[in-house]
């Protein structure tokens, strides 16, 4: 028997994805979307990332040039798979009304940082990258793995970083005023 949580942001999260799970089903076009962005070199190595009104700081270490005036980009890429994950898991146990006391995401990766500079026989991504999922729960351990194997079917950072995929890109270069 699963228990359902009683916490009023836990039914609000449930409820809010049932909601748009029934828009959804009925309605699929509506379940397209895009989102935009704009990263602008500042001065120096810093950086500004915007999209929706946000926006965040990004730099390097001083050991490469940068002022460290932000987290590095691998900050925020690590932070969106981990990030994603532990929602992703949390949102489908509320869907399917299993309790979880705590979710816990942790990442570890490993670089060959010559790959960075261009410099030949390394590649500038990861070797590998390695999650760490822990969940503290009553729910028996069965019904927590076949959920997180669930969630993580469907995890959009996950899946970006799991799966290959099309990246294009486009270069304008356009005069400098004078």
């Amino acid at each position: 028997m699963t228990r359902q949580t009683n916490s009023p942001a836990d039914r609000h999260a449930r409820d809010a994805q049932l909601r748009v799970l029934s828009v959804f089903s009925k309605r699929p076009e509506v379940a397209q979307s895009v989102n935009r962005g704009t990263a602008e070199v500042t001065d120096g190595l810093g950086c500004v990332y915007a999209q929706d009104g946000h926006r965040l700081a990004i730099d390097m270490p001083a050991a490469v040039g940068g002022s460290e005036t932000g987290p590095t980009p691998g900050f925020f890429g690590r932070a969106a798979i981990c990030g994603c994950v532990a929602i992703g898991i949390k949102m489908t146990a509320l869907r399917e009304g299993l309790q979880l006391d705590a979710v816990r995401v942790d990442i570890t990766q490993r670089w060959d940082d010559r790959g960075l500079f261009g410099m030949a026989g390394a590649n500038a991504g990861p070797l590998d990258t390695g999650l760490a999922i822990e969940i503290v729960s009553a729910e028996p351990a069965e019904l927590i793995e076949a959920m997180v194997a669930r969630a993580l079917a469907c995890d959009p950072w996950f899946l970006a970083f799991r799966e290959a995929q099309v990246v294009r890109s486009k270069v304008t270069v356009a005069e400098a005023a004078l």
